[in-house]
C-alpha cells in the first residue's frame, strides 16, 4: 500500500470509534468536537494546503451574508471558480496540493453550494411571508435561521464526510445535532 493509502487508512480507522463517542453527546459536544476531529484530520492530511477550504468557507460565508436572496448562484460561481484555480495551481507554479485537499474541497464545493441554496430558500420564505402578512411558524425543512460564521466553520469542517461523503445538508446536520 502507498503511503496515502495507509494515511487514507488510519483516518478511517479513527473516525469508526469517534463516532460511537459523538452518539451519546450533547449538541454542543457534537458541533464542536466533530468540528475539531474534522480540522485536525485535515491538517494532518493537507497540511498548509488547509488554508484552501477555509478561503472556500470564508468567502462563501461572505457571499451569504451579503446576498442571501441570490446566494446560491453567487456560491455556485464562487466555489467552482476557486475549485478552477485550485486544480490549476501547479500550472501557475505554486505547490500543488495533496490528493486529500482534493477530496476535502470536492465534498466542501458540494456542502458550501448546499448550505448557500437553503439559506436562499429560508431568506425566499421570509419574504413570501412579510408579504402575505401573517406569520404561519417555521415551515418543515427550512432552515432556523441564517448561520454564523462559527456554525458555518463547524458544519464544513465536522468529521462526518470530510473527506469521503456522504454529502448531507446543513438541515440534515442540525438534526444530526439535536438528535
Amino acid at each position: 500500500m502507498s503511503p496515502e493509502e495507509w494515511t487514507y487508512l488510519v483516518v478511517l480507522l479513527i473516525s469508526i470509534p469517534i463516532g460511537f463517542l459523538f452518539k451519546k453527546a450533547g449538541p454542543g459536544l457534537k458541533r464542536w468536537g466533530a468540528a475539531a476531529v474534522g480540522l485536525g484530520l485535515t491538517l494532518f492530511t493537507c497540511g498548509p494546503h488547509t488554508l484552501h477550504s477555509l478561503v472556500t468557507i470564508l468567502g462563501t460565508w461572505a457571499l451569504i451574508q451579503a446576498q442571501p436572496c441570490s446566494c446560491h448562484a453567487l456560491a455556485l460561481a464562487w466555489t467552482f471558480s476557486y475549485l478552477l484555480f485550485f486544480r490549476a495551481l501547479s500550472l501557475l507554479g505554486l505547490p500543488t496540493p495533496t490528493p486529500f485537499t482534493n477530496a476535502v474541497q470536492l465534498l466542501l464545493t458540494l456542502k458550501l453550494v448546499s448550505l448557500a441554496s437553503e439559506v436562499q430558500d429560508l431568506h425566499l420564505a421570509q419574504r413570501k411571508e412579510m408579504a402575505s402578512g401573517f406569520s404561519k411558524g417555521p415551515s418543515l425543512g427550512l432552515l432556523p435561521d441564517v448561520p454564523s460564521l462559527m456554525e458555518t466553520l463547524s458544519y464544513s469542517y465536522c468529521y462526518v464526510g470530510i473527506m469521503t461523503g456522504p454529502f448531507f445538508r446543513y438541515r440534515t446536520y442540525l438534526d444530526w445535532l439535536g438528535g
